[in-house]
């Protein structure tokens, strides 16, 4: 065993906490892993199917000296008490997106990180992911130039009522921070530029036992003058309801679902598309007749490669154990992740009161 090894704590055993404890079981980094929820038949369940530890009460993990860090995997309106408790009782802490239900709340955690200098990480995984790594080292090699556009097209199938607490106002803090959030950080981190002024817009739901927009058209201004559109719909997209032949990916495949971005730089663009399972990149140049584009690059993946590609939370996982047991700091600043969680409470905001939202407004 690795000697840096730590222990880590799973606080939600959930489906977001059983997919974190399937990537720390191969981490070489981990020495065990100790999970609690307020569900004792559920944690049962994982310490059987994993062997791992259980605990009784969430201050026998906060008081346990061994463990070192603790990954939040609850639901999103508990981030806040249970980040800040574990930051006072000495851990690190990554916390899933969003950081939490009100950008008061969210502001509360990265205070209390820099009050305690705790180790605070917000669950951003695009920013570990393949498919958009490439158009971030496309970027920065100055391939594209400098980026003065985006678009985002996002379709998707509905959650079920099963899944009440993400569509529930209370304890979700908005659709924007518990789905989208990933896709306007994804554009902030790409461009590395603050956001000034947001408009987003909503038609009436389509899914009926949904407190939250089930669909935006939002567009967002940064200083230096880029422009980013994100549209976002759920319910048209058929459901995969397993096909054992197929992965989830390849079922919806041309069956409503879209995850796609166009980027336009002042020397090229980039297209990213996760169903079709593509990334392309163009140069332009110029001749007699004017602009020119030339397809200058294309690139694809195996299926069983998929979440590596568009969400890489069992590598941003390993590296937030590897960062903590190294002393080293988190990889998402907490004011970066704190920024983008202000855009997604002032988009919600512009689509309430119907009107653009400058930022800082929200300060």
């Amino acid at each position: 065993m690795n000697e840096k090894a730590i222990e880590v704590a799973i606080l939600g055993s959930g489906q977001m906490g059983e997919h974190v404890l399937e990537h720390l079981r191969d981490c070489s980094w981990v020495r065990s892993i100790t999970i609690f929820d307020r569900n004792p038949e559920r944690m049962e369940t994982l310490k059987q199917s994993f062997d791992v530890k259980t605990a009784a009460t969430l201050e026998d993990v906060l008081q346990s000296p061994a463990i070192k860090l603790v990954f939040i995997t609850a639901s999103n309106n508990v981030h806040k008490e249970l980040a800040i408790a574990a930051l006072e009782a000495g851990k690190a802490v990554m916390c899933e997106k969003p950081m939490a239900t009100s950008l008061q709340d969210a502001t509360a955690m990265v205070e209390a990180a820099e009050r305690t200098n705790g180790f605070l990480q917000i669950g951003f995984e695009l920013r570990y992911s393949q498919l958009y790594t490439t158009v971030k080292d496309w970027i920065h090699r100055g391939l594209l130039g400098r980026v003065l556009n985006t678009q985002c097209t996002y379709i998707s199938s509905a959650w079920g009522q099963h899944a009440s607490w993400r569509v529930a106002s209370e304890t979700s803090g908005g659709m924007f921070g518990e789905k989208l959030s990933h896709y306007v950080d994804l554009v902030r981190w790409w461009i590395g530029d603050s956001v000034e002024e947001v408009y987003a817009t909503c038609a009436p739901n389509v899914i009926s036992y949904y407190e939250v927009h089930d669909n935006y058209h939002c567009t967002y201004r940064f200083k230096n003058g880029a422009v980013s559109q994100l549209t976002f719909m759920m319910g048209p997209a058929a459901t995969f309801k397993g096909d054992p032949l197929q992965n989830a990916v390849s079922q919806q495949a041309g069956d409503g679902h879209i995850l796609r971005y166009m980027i336009y730089g002042e020397k090229g663009a980039a297209e990213t598309d996760v169903f079709p399972r593509t990334i392309k990149r163009w140069e332009f140049g110029g001749d007699d007749y004017g602009q020119t584009s030339a397809w200058v690059q294309k690139e694809t993946w195996e299926p069983q490669l998929d979440f590596a590609y568009f969400h890489n939370t069992h590598d941003q996982a390993h590296d937030i154990v590897r960062r903590v047991a190294e002393g080293e700091p988190p990889r998402i600043d907490p004011r970066d992740a704190l920024e983008t969680t202000r855009l997604c409470f002032a988009a919600e905001l512009s689509a309430t009161e119907k009107r653009p939202v400058r930022l800082d407004e929200l300060r």
